[in-house]
């Protein structure tokens, strides 16, 4: 599907491909005027979250990201495909996505009151080949919470796909006190650099804009 949302945007001058069912991910993309099409992969993350464990988060989190962007790739070597990935870290804990309220609702009684990093991974692929790769993290501190507040978020906003259970993007963010990073990293991606690679790559410039009809 091609994803463009906004009645501006960018045309890119060469397939562009996003790896990723994130809708946030997406959300950012189409914000940022950029033409592009979601491929997803069947990537086995639990499989490969067991090989690179004994990595650094910042690694684990581009390997993640790469493994995605390279079935989709090989799929589509002529496309520049985009892959991310997010981790919500602990106490050297790895919170991943809750799946189910009650899951979400410990989740937050955890972090509540503490401070925890979101590590946020991107990476570009062309034929199958990594052209580029970053990583970078937030430090979230979140307020100290009541558990009714913690319930009523989770019953609101049902964020058991978020990694640490909550979406900063809209409700989530009313539970921190501060944030220490980019607002586009806590949501999963580091929109800026990739931006900024993408343009070095000569994939976008503000040359190319046209409007939806």
């Amino acid at each position: 599907m091609t994803s463009r949302s906004a009645s501006l945007f960018i045309q890119t001058k060469k397939p562009l491909i996003l790896a990723s069912g994130s809708a946030s991910r997406q959300v950012m993309l189409k914000d940022a005027g950029i033409n592009f099409k979601v491929v997803t992969s069947d990537v086995d993350e639990a499989i490969l979250k067991e090989k690179i464990c004994v990595l650094p988060f910042n690694e684990q989190v581009i390997a993640l990201a790469e493994a995605k962007a390279s079935v989709v790739s090989s799929q589509f070597p002529e496309a520049f495909v985009i892959g991310g990935d997010q981790m919500c870290i602990h106490e050297d804990t790895i919170f991943d996505k809750p799946g189910t309220q009650e899951n979400a609702i410990n989740n937050l009684k955890k972090l509540s009151g503490t401070s925890h990093f979101q590590y946020s991974g991107i990476c570009i692929y062309q034929n199958n080949i990594p052209i580029w790769k970053y990583s970078e993290y937030a430090i979230m501190t979140m307020h100290e919470l009541s558990d009714q507040e913690i319930i009523n978020y989770v019953q609101a906003e049902d964020p058991i796909g978020a990694a640490g259970a909550y979406k900063f993007e809209s409700l989530g963010c009313n539970l921190f006190k501060s944030v220490e990073g980019s607002s586009y990293t806590v949501r999963g991606m580091p929109l800026l650099p990739l931006l900024n690679q993408l343009r070095e790559l000569d994939i976008i410039n503000l040359e190319a804009i046209e409007t939806l009809k």
